[in-house]
């Protein structure tokens, strides 16, 4: 209790349930969004714009949450919130400091053996995508590729930008850190869903790792 009231650092390793229910209800809230501003949170969450000023400066000085300035128009700017690194640690992380010393450890004794890990990955993420997709219609496998990526903890949303096109938005990667590291990860990913979605152009049109905010596919149909 003590350190929601002085806004020290979560300890190495802490997870989400480390805040108080109501900064939980925040981070969640912008987790969801991508980036929020003050009024928003507040209609997501049900409480006043102050209080949840008064919460966000506590998730800033823990590091938790980050803000940009931004104006539109006479007035004072807004500002939009998003997590920081820190703050997407308290998601899930599905195991990824074991995972990165592991495959360091492939890569320090044969960089080939790892070009064959990654292959194998690809394989068994294509495999138990198709156990799922397969009999399915093509636009069927679109929410069946939505409902892999909600079970895994990425926080899907769906977009349709056109009459055409269809985007994944996922507003949290479970092997970030991993990525991060090791970027064929990400690769892996895409391989995948271009491997389950065929006659599709799969377009990865945001990435985390280039600096945006969240990650997007863009799905459209070939013929």
């Amino acid at each position: 209790m003590v350190a929601h009231v002085l806004g020290s650092e979560p300890p190495q390793g802490a997870s989400i349930d480390y805040l108080s229910p109501t900064r939980q209800a925040l981070v969640v809230a912008i987790k969801v969004l991508g980036e929020a501003t003050t009024d928003q949170l507040a209609r997501e969450t049900f409480l006043s714009p102050g209080a949840v000023r008064q919460h966000l400066l506590s998730l800033e000085a823990q590091g938790i949450v980050t803000f940009t300035r931004v104006r539109e128009g006479p007035g004072r700017p807004r500002h939009v919130f998003r997590l920081t690194p820190r703050g997407e640690s308290l998601f899930p992380q599905q195991s990824a400091d074991l995972a990165i010393s592991l495959l360091a450890a492939i890569r320090g004794e044969s960089p080939a053996v790892l070009d064959r890990a990654f292959a194998a990955l690809i394989d068994g993420q294509v495999q138990l995508a198709e156990s799922h997709l397969l009999a399915l219609a093509r636009d069927d496998r679109i929410v069946g590729v939505l409902e892999l990526f909600e079970r895994f903890g990425y926080f899907p949303r769906v977009e349709l930008p056109d009459d055409r096109s269809t985007r994944i938005v996922l507003r949290h990667c479970p092997l970030l850190k991993l990525a991060a590291e090791i970027p064929d990860v990400c690769e892996a990913e895409c391989a995948a869903l271009r491997a389950v979605l065929p006659g599709m152009t799969v377009e990865r049109v945001e990435h985390r790792l280039a600096g945006d905010p969240l990650c997007t596919y863009e799905l459209t149909p070939d013929e």
